[in-house]
Parts: C-alpha cells; sequence; structure tokens
C-alpha cells in the first residue's frame, strides 16, 4: 500500500493521527508510573520515541512503512498492557479504537488509488487477538496486583479514552468528508484552466431562475474570441490558454461590483447573465468589456499582439426555455461573425 503521492491534508490526518497517540502514550506514562507498574512505564517511554521518530516518517511521506509500525506498536504495547494489569483494566478496547483509525485512514490517503486491503487485514488480526484474549482470560495472571479502587478508576479511565478517541476520528472524517465533497462540487462547476465557473455552474443558474419565474429583465450574452483557432495555429495552443486566461481576467474584472455572472461555456466562448437597464441590453457596458479585451497585451515568441471578441447579446422574451434563449444569443453571435467580427450585436 503505497502512498507516496499524498497531498497536504492527508499528511495533515497522519500527522494529527501521530500527535494524538504521542500524547496518549504520554498521558499512560505517568499513568503507569502513579500506580507502580514499571513495565508499563518502561514500554511507554519506549513507544514515546517512537512517535517522536513518527513525525519524520509521516512527513517523508512513507505514510505504508509509518501505518504498520504503529499497528505493531499498539497491538505489542496493549498485550502488554493486558498481562501487566489484567482484562478487567479494559487495555483491550484500544485495539477496537485503533480498529477505526485503520479504515480512516486507508481512505483519507487511498481513496482515489488502487484498491487495498490493508485495514482489512490489520483489522482481522487485532479481531483474532482480541477474541483470543477473552477466550483465555481466565489463563491470564496479571504480573501487578492492583487494588480493586485503582482496577476500577483504571477502566473507567480507559473507556473514557477509547470514546473520546473514536468521537475524534469520527470528527476528522466527518469535516475531511465535507471538504472533499466542497473540493468536488468546485471542480465540478469550475473550469481548470480559467478558475471562471463552468456550463454546469451556468445551468444551475439558469434553470434557478425559471424555478423561481424571475428570469424577465435579464439578458445573456456569449463572447466569442475571433479567429481562435488562426491564433492556435499559428503561435500554439499554449498561447491560445494565455488569451483564454487573459480574457476571463478581463471579465472578472469588469463584472466588480455588478451582479454578472459569468462563465466559460465552452472552447473560447464565454456566456454572461446580466439584469438589463431600462429594460434593455446594457450594449455600452458589454461594449467596454470588448474594448478592454481588445488592449490587453498577448505575448508570443514572435513577438506582442491583440486579439478582439465579437459578442451576441439577447434579452429574455415570454415564452423562451433556456435553451432557446441561449440558443437566441448565439444567432446574434453568429450575426456579429459575418458582419465584421469585434462588434457587439444586441
Amino acid at each position: 500500500m503505497e502512498y507516496s503521492g499524498s497531498s497536504t491534508k492527508e499528511q495533515s490526518f497522519v500527522l494529527m493521527m501521530n500527535k494524538t497517540f504521542l500524547v496518549i502514550h504520554i498521558v499512560f506514562f505517568f499513568l503507569f508510573t502513579s500506580i507502580g507498574v514499571d513495565l508499563m512505564a518502561g514500554v511507554n517511554m519506549i513507544s514515546i520515541c517512537f512517535y517522536f521518530l513518527g513525525f519524520n516518517i509521516a512527513k517523508c511521506k512513507k505514510v505504508n512503512i509509518y501505518l504498520y509500525l504503529v499497528a505493531t506498536e499498539v497491538l505489542i504495547h496493549m498485550v502488554l498492557a493486558v498481562i501487566s494489569v489484567g482484562m478487567e483494566c479494559n487495555f483491550q478496547l484500544f485495539l477496537i479504537d485503533i480498529m477505526y483509525y485503520f479504515f480512516v485512514l486507508d481512505y483519507v490517503i487511498k481513496r482515489k488509488k488502487k484498491k487495498s486491503y490493508s485495514a482489512i487485514i490489520l483489522s482481522c488480526i487485532y479481531s483474532i487477538t482480541i477474541i483470543l484474549l477473552y477466550t483465555f482470560e481466565d489463563m491470564i495472571k496479571p504480573i501487578y496486583k492492583l487494588d480493586p479502587m485503582v482496577i476500577r478508576s483504571l477502566s473507567i479511565a480507559v473507556v473514557s479514552m477509547v470514546l473520546f478517541s473514536i468521537i475524534i476520528t469520527m470528527l476528522v472524517l466527518s469535516n475531511f468528508l465535507a471538504s472533499t465533497e466542497g473540493a468536488m462540487e468546485k471542480k465540478a462547476q469550475f473550469d481548470a484552466l480559467t478558475d471562471l465557473p463552468n456550463r454546469f455552474y451556468m445551468m444551475a443558474q439558469l434553470k434557478n431562475l425559471f424555478e423561481t419565474n424571475s428570469q424577465v429583465g435579464y439578458y445573456l450574452a456569449i463572447i466569442d474570441i475571433d479567429d481562435f483557432k488562426k491564433i492556435n495555429d499559428t503561435y500554439g495552443h499554449n498561447v491560445g490558454d494565455d488569451a483564454l486566461k487573459i480574457l476571463s481576467r478581463t471579465i472578472v474584472e469588469k463584472a466588480r461590483g455588478t451582479e454578472l455572472k459569468y462563465c466559460r461555456w465552452g472552447g473560447e466562448e464565454f456566456l454572461l447573465l446580466g439584469k438589463c437597464v431600462n429594460g434593455e441590453i446594457p450594449k455600452d457596458y458589454l461594449d467596454e468589456i470588448r474594448l478592454a479585451i481588445n488592449e490587453k497585451t498577448i505575448w508570443t515568441s514572435l513577438g506582442s499582439g491583440k486579439m478582439t471578441v465579437t459578442i451576441g447579446a439577447g434579452k429574455y422574451k415570454v415564452g423562451q426555455d433556456y435553451k432557446e434563449w441561449i440558443s437566441f444569443a448565439d444567432k446574434q453571435l453568429y450575426v456579429g461573425k459575418c458582419t465584421g467580427k469585434n462588434k457587439v450585436v444586441c
């Protein structure tokens, strides 16, 4: 199970897990020292050193190695704890607790990678160990004889720590799922090249207008780069991409402080959704956008250059659905292309 491609969030989870285990073992060290269980105090000193080293292992993105080392450390530690103070203190419950970490870590790190059975294998080993401990419970004679009150207090403390650890693990997982869902939603609705919303975003905006019956008084405008194929063929697709980015930034600049919504509709086409002014399409404003784009400089290997755009716009007409509305704006764009380009047609 190779996790060498871990992202920052994934690595943060591993580091958080390492910090949690480090704190738990520091608590154990003082706990066992206070009740005179010297064997486990010594074991926890070794565990504390291990988790300090664990930060370096996690930062090196050797998460597969880290996972197996942690699994081994916890298994040995808890079995020795049971042998030292007996089953009544409930240290075996930590073996159940750690299973949550296995599956959460397995999901967080590898949700998009090749399927692995590591979490299942480790959990099966832990499950077998727990079953064996309970099966031979009567044969396990604690090395240290503790006062019944100490055993009871220790048992309550262990159960509390196990429950708290499970709650924290589930909280981290839920937060991770929420952030992942948000990132996926953004990825689904935003164009990777220009960082503008894409057509899925705009379709949602249009559908919302029609569902609330508030489309009257709005206009759609399609911006298309003139001779974009020639730009790509002459200067290469990298320059074509630069042209798209420049156009995108200009739209964002001109839309700042307004209610204008925009998206990359596809290819070199960009769709604007705005409110009419006094019942009419604000042609002057669209012309300002066109001129602002014309003023931008595109740098190529052959020197600098300019680009022009044609804009076709149409206000909503009663009885249109959003597809007909978009089609009308597209026809206006076509008229502009056929009559000289570099203009606004309403």
